[in-house]
């Protein structure tokens, strides 16, 4: 015989609590038997308790259950988190002055290294267009080095729209022609759509499963007491001395085109670059075998992200299939389950 259920598991969130956590029905019913979900709610239930974040504001009689408390905490905070790639392009300085400006403070940071697993599981829900060479170009980008994530505290909260959410679509889209000079992606001028330096947690929901991701749970605990306890001022300090520490590990490229293919024809074969060079120019794409073939990753004289640059020109990027399974929020979505 089964046992039935308990009518509510008090380590889930209610059904007020994932109302602040997300406006997808189908993000709530994934993410309650998401396994880096639930283990890190159960942290932030632990952590946060009834106390809000530093710097939210509070109020006076009994406390709230860990739930309610929890999520109130989570309202105002975003998710950013360096790519490999935005760490070697030097856009790590740039995005932190940004977030300044667009009213965010930095309350915690924490190295983080992606292995081909995690990496799969953070975009479990948007990958799945990809093709396999592209899958095999991700795998080799986003491993190579360490980066820094970032939990940051959105100061001009409106309750209304999470501050994941407003820093979700300061991002802007993967396409230039549908952003602003106003979204990072703007700010941080990528070479492409595939070399795009950052990643951004949409909705508060996310921010719970993906810090489940990047961290075992001593480090998530710790990320989530230091959030907690968080003085902005010397948590944006530190996060600029992290990057300064990560960017003297990591040789900086420009990822320029042109520049790209100068280093690489006075390394590779006269007749590989010829190949390479007819790709980039619109000739016959190459597969990830072809391209190895031709240019190795890792060699020293290539280098990993000179590379990268004529891999995300060459390749077939994509694969006929649905949208995101799981599309981002908005700012006006949000606002509108108010009326």
């Amino acid at each position: 015989m089964t046992s039935t259920p308990a009518a509510h598991d008090p380590r889930v969130p209610d059904e007020a609590q994932w109302s602040a956590l997300t406006a997808s029905a189908t993000k709530r019913e994934l993410f309650a038997e998401d396994l880096y979900f639930r283990e890190c709610w159960a942290d932030a239930l632990d952590v946060f308790g009834a106390r809000p974040p530093a710097g939210a504001a509070g109020g006076a009689g009994a406390p709230e259950p860990a739930g309610a408390a929890a999520a109130a905490a989570l309202g105002p905070l975003g998710l950013l988190s360096f790519k490999c790639d935005g760490m070697a392009a030097r856009r790590a300085d740039r995005t932190l002055r940004y977030l300044t400006e667009q009213g965010f403070s930095v309350l915690a940071s924490s190295r983080i290294r992606h292995n081909r697993h995690s990496m799969r599981e953070l975009w479990r829900y948007n990958w799945h267009v990809y093709t396999t060479d592209r899958l095999a170009l991700m795998t080799l980008m986003h491993s190579v080095t360490e980066s820094l994530l970032l939990i940051v505290r959105d100061d001009r909260y409106d309750p209304a729209v999470p501050g994941s959410v407003r820093l979700a679509d300061l991002k802007g889209s993967a396409d230039p022609a549908a952003r602003g000079p106003e979204h990072l992606r703007t700010v941080l001028d990528p070479p492409n759509k595939i070399i795009n330096f950052v990643h951004v947690a949409d909705e508060p929901a996310d921010i719970v499963r993906e810090v489940g991701i990047f961290l075992d749970r001593p480090e998530r605990r710790a990320l989530l007491t230091r959030v907690r306890e968080a003085d902005p001022r010397r948590a944006q300090q530190e996060a600029y001395e992290e990057v300064a520490r990560l960017e003297a590990e990591l040789p900086a490229n420009d990822f320029d085109l042109d520049a790209t293919l100068k280093r690489l024809e006075a390394v590779a074969d006269a007749d590989a670059f010829a190949r390479i060079t007819s790709a980039v120019s619109g000739g016959a794409r190459l597969s990830w075998d072809e391209l190895c073939g031709l240019l190795d990753p890792a060699d020293p004289a290539v280098g990993t992200w000179d590379f990268v640059r004529v891999a995300t020109e060459v390749l077939d990027a994509d694969r006929p299939a649905s949208a995101d399974l799981l599309p981002p929020s908005s700012a006006a979505e949000w606002r509108g389950r108010r009326h």
